[in-house]
């Protein structure tokens, strides 16, 4: 096992994800360091971030079946369990909460198809509320109160708190190695969406406040004297 001792003392600290509000390295700088990685490894960190990373569409629609088979494929060639696992847990989650989308949207179970352990059951369980998960994932039934009611931005940070987690504790476990390296980079792009998200909500918020304020009577009578007085 090749031991990154340079490498990862070489990567700066990524503040918890609650207090991350600007990236402490940036992807230039990043993609510098890892350079240090074998060519082979670098491929390795590479398919790892395509799989962990998924579009964004990928996020609110349903996999389809060729998708799927096309993720197990690429999954085969993840040569570490570990990493080969949280892309796993990843692929389950998206797959989880696209199920809860698709049957809010009133779908039948028989055009559902998605990706990891949980999708048979999801299918027999498909009118329970939890699809029966509740007692194996907790979590869950802290996520569905939040897309029900339309809560999309709290609803992908809990999520992406969750997933940050879960590769922090693989990260601290496999000091030095490979592994170590991709969970920090994979924290890493976890980190960039969800600023980006953050700046994104931020700037909707102010456009539906400037709306409303332009939208009173007050403010409008005041910017049709001002170009009254200028024409």
């Amino acid at each position: 096992m090749t031991r990154y001792y340079t490498l990862v003392t070489a990567l700066p600290n990524l503040p918890a994800l609650a207090k991350c509000k600007q990236l402490p390295i940036s992807r230039i700088a990043l993609d510098r360091r890892l350079t240090m990685l074998s060519d082979e490894d670098l491929l390795q960190l590479q398919l790892a971030e395509k799989l962990y990373h998924q579009s964004e569409a990928s996020l609110e629609n349903l996999p389809d079946k060729p998708l799927v088979l096309n993720w197990q494929r690429q999954l085969e060639k993840i040569t570490s369990q570990p990493i080969r696992e949280r892309i796993s847990l990843r692929l389950e989650w998206q797959t989880l909460l696209a199920a809860l989308r698709y049957r809010r949207e009133g779908h039948s179970p028989e055009s559902f198809y998605g990706y990891g352990r949980w999708t048979g059951l999801i299918r027999r369980n498909w009118h329970d509320p939890l699809f029966g998960l509740d007692t194996a994932l907790p979590f869950l039934s802290k996520l569905q109160p939040l897309l029900n009611k339309g809560h999309s931005g709290e609803l992908e940070y809990q999520l992406t708190n969750l997933l940050w987690k879960d590769l922090l504790f693989v990260e601290r476990s496999f000091q030095f190695t490979l592994e170590s390296v991709i969970c920090f980079v994979l924290r890493w792009g976890l980190a960039e969406q969800h600023i980006k998200s953050d700046a994104s909500l931020a700037l909707d918020t102010f456009k539906r406040m400037s709306e409303q304020l332009l939208g009173t009577s007050a403010i409008t009578k005041h910017l049709e004297s001002a170009f009254e007085e200028l024409s």
